[in-house]
């Protein structure tokens, strides 16, 4: 796309990226998410991926109707809404010479491969840069591209023991639980890999200079521990396990209720506290004045915990959080995937869940953007099937004529 073309299509974009090309080699879940966000708001996103060695996620449920397919995971389609497919084997050395015709018309590059994969296949950044001199390349590897463990690979779970997220994620009585899920996956790491995309697409419009980015995993889940690093730094004790609660608030923690549910409470001030009694009026500590301030909750934080529990077992979970809600008192009850979709009035309202038509699934439900543009609000759009956009992106961006893509799908270059 030359200089004039890219102009008038930036005039006319209804979505604030488009205009931009990507060669997705992303997957997993922190590279997709944020090669994901790039697609949702009008970026060309091409994932490449090969039926002979799936992207993780497509094996994995939940499956459309219960029923096991590649291309009927909830989710990958999640993390991969508006993205082309290109399903080719790089093993051979015609796919790799295929591929890189694409190069010149992408803008960016991502991957999150440990240390040297890409650079063996011939697509690192000195590679590609000798093609698309302003090129920006994103590379997300384990722990990064130097030293000892460069060559190491994990998902969110190792990054979640290696940064240190185990070792505060616990209850007092020492049991480790960790985060329940691939938290870095799911924010911290496809976060600082879009913050640095974005800031080096300004540095290329101002300067027309592409940029290397490395955004090291370990490193970025590391932010997340800030206070706790600073704290063993200044007083060489490991943090305090607590569980759910606080060490400024109380009560405050997440509190079981009746028919195996949950509900999250956190009384923050003393006012939020008069809303908690106003609720608990039956209850003997609501009207105890030891109580009534900070210093007294706290002092007396290990029985009041244990008799705001003994309370909430018999509520029914979403009356008592309106009920708290109403008196002004954070409150929230703990919901299934059912409750968020189909009962959460707030989530509703802010159309957090969306709706697209999926080529073999049908209609499914996709987080729709946590965030609003007023002037290029994105837009989801289905996942793609493995291999959907070969034709398309091979043959009209990569400019690869019917003779020669015939030649070679016989030698088994598109799998």
């Amino acid at each position: 796309m030359n200089a004039i073309d890219r102009n008038v299509r930036q005039a006319t974009r209804k979505l604030a990226l488009e205009g931009l090309r990507v060669l997705d080699f992303t997957w997993g879940g922190a590279g997709p998410f944020a090669t994901k966000v790039l697609a949702d708001n009008g970026a060309e996103v091409i994932k490449i991926e090969t039926n002979t060695h799936y992207d993780f996620p497509r094996t994995m449920g939940p499956y459309a109707g219960g029923i096991k397919g590649v291309n009927r995971s909830a989710y990958f389609t999640n993390r991969n809404s508006g993205k082309r497919s290109v399903a080719i084997n790089l093993k051979k050395k015609e796919a790799v010479e295929a591929l890189k015709r694409l190069v010149p018309t992408v803008d960016i590059v991502a991957n999150n491969f440990r240390a040297g994969v890409l650079e063996k296949l011939g697509f690192g950044y000195q590679q590609l840069a000798a093609m698309k001199p302003d090129l920006i390349y994103v590379s997300m590897p384990l722990q990064g591209s130097a030293g000892p463990q460069a060559e190491f690979s994990g998902v969110g779970h190792t990054l979640n023991v290696l940064a240190g997220i185990y070792g505060v994620t616990g209850y007092e009585d020492g049991t480790l639980v960790g985060p329940g899920t691939n938290y870095p996956d799911h924010s911290v790491n496809p976060g600082h890999a879009l913050v640095a995309i974005m800031a080096a697409l300004i540095y290329r419009q101002r300067t027309g200079r592409g940029q290397y980015i490395e955004v090291s995993q370990l490193e970025s889940t590391m932010t997340l521990l800030g206070p706790d690093i600073l704290a063993y730094s200044l007083t060489r004790q490991n943090p305090r396990l607590m569980g759910n609660t606080s060490a400024i608030h109380a009560p405050y923690g997440v509190f079981p209720a009746a028919n195996d549910e949950w509900v999250a409470i956190a009384v923050e001030s003393d006012e939020e506290w008069k809303g908690l009694c106003a609720v608990a009026l039956d209850q003997p500590w609501a009207a105890d004045p030891a109580l009534a301030n900070v210093a007294g909750r706290l002092a007396a934080a290990d029985r009041l915990h244990e008799a705001v529990r003994q309370w909430t077992r018999g509520q029914d979970a979403r009356k008592l959080m309106y009920a708290l809600q109403a008196k002004g008192v954070p409150a929230g009850m703990v919901q299934n995937a059912k409750d968020l979709v189909e009962r959460d009035e707030q989530i509703a309202a802010r159309g957090a869940f969306v709706t697209v038509d999926h080529p073999e699934m049908g209609p499914v439900v996709y987080n729709a953007p946590p965030y609003k543009l007023s002037r290029t609000p994105p837009e989801i759009r289905s996942a793609p099937l493995i291999g959907q956009h070969n034709d398309e992106v091979m043959r009209e961006w990569a400019g690869i004529d019917a003779e020669e893509m015939e030649r070679l799908t016989s030698l088994e270059v598109f799998v």
